[in-house]
C-alpha cells in the first residue's frame, strides 16, 4: 500500500491547508496548492493574509478577532471562524478555517487548520434569511392568520404572523411555551384527528387541502377557522405544511341559524318540480320528493345505506352505476362535483336520460351529513344529442364509421396502445364495382355496398373498428390480435362474405383485401394505410378476389 498523501486527500474533499504566524499580518508560513488555486494567486504571489497596503486579501467586517480565536482555541482545542477572502480576479469567497494552535521546533506558536469554501451554503442561508423577512413582511397585516409548520403528527410550527397571535390573542413566545410550538396542540381536541385524517387524504391526492376545524383562543373562546393549506418541498428535502387560516366563526354562527330552518326547506322541496332524494346520513333515513315518485315510482326504502346499495339498485341502468357510485364516494369525501348525466327507470319500465346535480351538507366536524340529489329528465334532448353526433360520425348510407371518425378512433387506440399489443388494418375494396353500376344501375350498387357493409361488420367485434372510407373501400381495424393465423382466416371470411352476396346477373362480386400489422408495419395509421392500401392493389394486380399481407416487395408491385 502506497503512502497517504494528506494534503492530496484534503484537496480531493474540496478543502486545502493553511498555516499562519499569530502576527498583525497573519504571515502565511504554509498554504497547499488548492489554497491558491481557490484564490486564483500563484503560490508567491501570498506572502501574508493581512498586508499593510489597501488590498488584504482577508477582509472581513468587522475583523476577526483573532486574539479572541486563540482563547477558544486554548479553551476547546479549536476554534471555527469564517473568513471573507478576495480572488485576484476581486471576487471574494467565505471559508470556514477550522483552526489549531501548533508549536515549531524553536516553540513558537503558529496558526494550522483546513480551509472549506462554505459560500453557497451562506448564500442559500442569506437567502432563507430573507425570504422569512419578506414572509413576515408580507403576512404582518394581513386580516388572516399564516402558519408554516412541519408535515409531521404534531404540525410543528416553524412561522406564526402577527395575523394568527391577532386571531388568537396569544403572543409567539406564549405559544412556543405553552403548546411546545405543536399547533395540534392549540387546536379543539375533538377535531384533531378529522383534521389530520382528512388533510393526509387530500395532501396525497393534489398537495393541497382546505378544511374547517376549531382552535382554541386564549381567552378560551373556540374560533372556526377555514385552513387553505398546500404542502411544499425545501432544496434539502423538508417537507412543509403552508396554511392560511380565516376567522368564520361568525359564518358558522350564520350556518347553525340556517340548520334552524330546516322545516321550511322540507316544505321548498314538496313543491319542487324536479325529483329530488334526501339522504340523511346521520340517521339513515332517506326522504323522496312528491315529483320523485310520480316520476320513477314508489316502493324504494326509507331508511339504510344508500351509499352500500348504489351499486346494486335497479333504479339506475347497470352500466351507469359504477360511475355514479365513484361519484357519490367522492362527494362524501369533500370534493365539488359537477352535474352529470345518467339514466334512470322511469315508472313506465322505460330507461331515461337525466341530469343528476349532487350536493353534500357537511356537519361541524366537516363530515358529510347529508346528500341531496335533484334529478332533472333530459331524455329528449339527449336522444336528440346522441342522434345528432350518430349522424356526424357514421356513414349515411351503411351505417358504418365514416372516414373521419374511423380514422379518429384507430389513431387514438394507437396513441394508447402498450408496447406488447398487435392489431391489423384490413382495406377492403369490391373489385370491379364500376361494372355493377354501370350494368345493373346505381341502386343496386347502393345495395351491395350496404350488404357488403352488413356482411363485414358482423365478422368482427364490438371493440373492432369498421369504417367506410370511400365509395366502395372498406377499413378494418382488428385489435389485440394474438396470431397471423387469426387475421389470414378474417381475410379469408371477408372474400367468402363478397361471394355469398344477394346481387345476382352478369356481374360477379368479389373483394381484394390488403392487411398491415401495427407495430411492424408502422406506428400511425397513415403508415399503416398506405401499406396495407398497396398489399391491396397488389392482390388486385395478381387477380383479384384475394387477399395480400404487406412485405416490402408489395411496394415493388405497387408501383409496377
Amino acid at each position: 500500500m502506497g503512502s497517504l498523501n494528506l494534503e492530496q486527500l484534503i484537496d480531493d474533499l474540496g478543502c486545502s491547508l493553511l498555516c499562519c504566524k499569530p502576527d498583525s499580518r497573519l504571515s502565511i508560513l504554509y498554504a497547499s496548492k488548492a489554497f491558491f488555486r481557490t484564490l486564483g494567486y500563484a503560490k508567491d504571489e501570498i506572502s501574508a493574509l493581512l498586508e499593510e497596503g489597501p488590498e488584504p486579501v482577508l477582509r472581513n467586517n468587522p475583523p476577526v478577532d483573532w486574539e479572541r480565536i486563540r482563547e477558544e482555541i486554548r479553551a476547546k482545542g479549536f476554534a471555527n471562524p469564517e473568513l471573507r477572502l478576495i480572488k485576484k480576479d476581486g471576487h471574494h469567497i467565505w471559508a470556514s478555517y477550522r483552526v489549531r494552535l501548533q508549536k515549531d521546533q524553536d516553540g513558537a506558536e503558529f496558526f494550522s487548520g483546513v480551509l472549506e469554501d462554505i459560500t453557497l451554503r451562506r448564500r442559500s442561508r442569506r437567502q432563507r434569511l430573507e425570504q422569512a423577512q419578506e414572509l413576515e413582511a408580507l403576512t404582518a397585516n394581513v386580516p388572516c392568520g399564516v402558519l408554516r409548520c412541519r408535515s409531521d403528527e404534531f404540525l410543528t410550527l416553524n412561522f406564526v404572523s402577527e395575523g394568527f397571535c391577532r386571531m388568537t390573542g396569544y403572543r409567539r413566545d406564549e405559544i412556543a411555551a405553552e403548546f411546545g410550538s405543536r399547533f395540534i396542540q392549540m387546536i379543539y381536541e375533538k377535531d384533531r384527528d378529522l383534521l389530520l385524517r382528512q388533510a393526509g387524504g387530500r395532501m396525497r391526492r393534489d398537495g393541497a387541502a382546505e378544511l374547517t376545524y376549531r382552535i382554541m383562543g386564549k381567552s378560551g373562546r373556540l374560533i372556526w377557522v377555514l385552513d387553505k393549506s398546500r404542502v411544499q418541498e425545501d432544496c434539502n428535502g423538508n417537507v412543509w405544511l403552508y396554511s392560511v387560516l380565516m376567522d368564520i366563526t361568525e359564518t358558522q354562527k350564520a350556518q347553525e341559524e340556517l340548520a334552524a330552518t330546516e322545516e321550511r326547506y322540507r316544505m321548498i322541496l314538496e313543491h319542487a318540480a324536479d325529483p329530488v332524494v334526501d339522504f340523511d346520513l346521520k340517521t339513515s333515513r332517506i326522504y323522496y320528493s312528491p315529483a320523485f315518485t310520480a316520476r320513477f315510482g314508489t316502493g324504494f326504502p326509507q331508511y339504510g345505506n344508500l351509499m352500500a346499495d348504489l351499486p346494486e339498485l335497479s333504479l339506475i341502468y347497470e352500466p351507469d352505476r359504477r360511475r355514479l357510485t365513484e361519484k357519490a364516494d367522492r362527494l362524501l369525501h369533500g370534493e365539488v362535483l359537477e352535474d352529470d348525466e345518467f339514466r334512470f327507470l322511469g315508472a313506465d319500465g322505460v330507461y331515461i336520460w337525466c341530469n343528476v346535480h349532487p350536493a353534500a351538507f357537511l356537519d361541524e366536524q366537516g363530515k358529510a351529513a347529508r346528500l341531496i340529489v335533484v334529478i332533472s329528465d333530459i331524455d329528449r334532448r339527449k336522444k336528440e344529442s346522441i342522434a345528432l353526433r350518430q349522424r356526424a360520425e357514421h356513414d349515411l348510407l351503411t351505417g358504418l364509421y365514416n372516414r373521419v371518425t374511423a380514422v379518429g378512433k384507430i389513431e387514438k387506440v394507437i396513441a394508447r396502445s402498450e408496447r406488447e399489443e398487435r392489431h391489423a388494418l384490413f382495406v377492403i375494396d369490391i373489385d370491379n364495382f364500376k361494372n355493377v353500376n354501370d350494368r345493373l344501375g346505381h341502386l343496386k350498387g347502393d345495395e351491395l355496398i350496404v350488404e357488403t357493409a352488413a356482411r363485414i361488420k358482423r365478422l368482427f367485434r364490438e371493440e373492432d373498428i369498421v369504417g367506410r372510407i370511400g365509395g366502395d373501400e372498406f377499413v378494418v381495424f382488428l385489435r389485440g390480435i394474438t396470431s397471423v393465423n387469426l387475421v389470414v382466416k378474417k381475410a379469408e371470411c371477408i372474400g367468402n362474405a363478397f361471394r355469398e352476396n344477394s346481387i345476382s346477373g352478369p356481374v360477379c362480386v368479389s373483394g381484394s383485401v390488403g392487411i398491415s400489422f401495427y407495430p411492424y408495419d408502422g406506428n400511425s395509421y397513415e403508415e399503416l394505410f398506405r401499406k396495407a392500401d398497396a398489399a391491396m392493389y397488389a392482390a388486385k394486380k395478381s387477380g383479384k378476389d384475394s387477399f395480400r399481407v404487406y412485405t416490402s416487395e408489395i411496394d415493388e408491385i405497387a408501383r409496377s
